[in-house]
């Protein structure tokens, strides 16, 4: 009885061994060049800075026209200054606490002047009673201005979106 199950298992592995040796031949896979794909290469584009020689270095606030521009402000009692850089940044005083902001100048005329974009402003958050109501005017015109303009280098004029405007003297 035990040589059947043996001779079974015999004829299973001789038929398996068989069929192994009948199979075709593998033949090795084809390799085939793929297709050259050229790609152009792709470049960042940076955006062009735009300046104005006419509106860099430091000027100093003389009017402020609040309310759509119907209230004129011109008396301070702290100088508030205003210093732009070419690298698009600008920094000054509001007459208590030091400022800084990036700008940008699109290049582009707007009704009231050139457009010009400022902020975020960073300042110092010092309390001064007596500056402290008109700073915050200021800095809040100064961070919404779309346009300005400057006359002969010895006026500059920035426009609020809301028609509020700040005139500053060169010095």
């Amino acid at each position: 009885m035990k040589s059947f199950p043996l001779a079974g298992m015999i004829c299973l592995v001789f038929i398996v061994l068989m069929a192994g040796c009948t199979s075709q031949p593998v033949s090795p896979p084809e390799t085939t060049t793929p297709p050259t794909v050229i790609t152009p290469a792709m470049t960042a584009t940076v955006p062009v800075t735009v300046t104005d020689d006419e509106l860099l270095g430091t000027w100093t606030l003389t009017e402020m026209g609040i309310q759509g521009g119907q209230a004129v402000l011109n008396v301070f009692s702290a100088p508030i200054t205003i210093t732009f850089f070419d690298q698009g940044t600008l920094a000054g005083n509001g007459g208590c606490n030091n400022y800084n902001a990036p700008y940008t100048l699109t290049g582009k005329a707007g009704p009231f002047g050139k457009e010009i974009m400022i902020g975020p402003i960073i300042s110092t958050q010092m309390y001064c009673m007596s500056t402290s109501d008109t700073e915050t005017t200021y800095l809040q015109i100064l961070q919404n201005a779309r346009s300005y303009s400057v006359d002969g280098r010895q006026t500059l004029s920035i426009r609020d979106e809301n028609g509020n405007v700040l005139v500053f003297s060169q010095g």
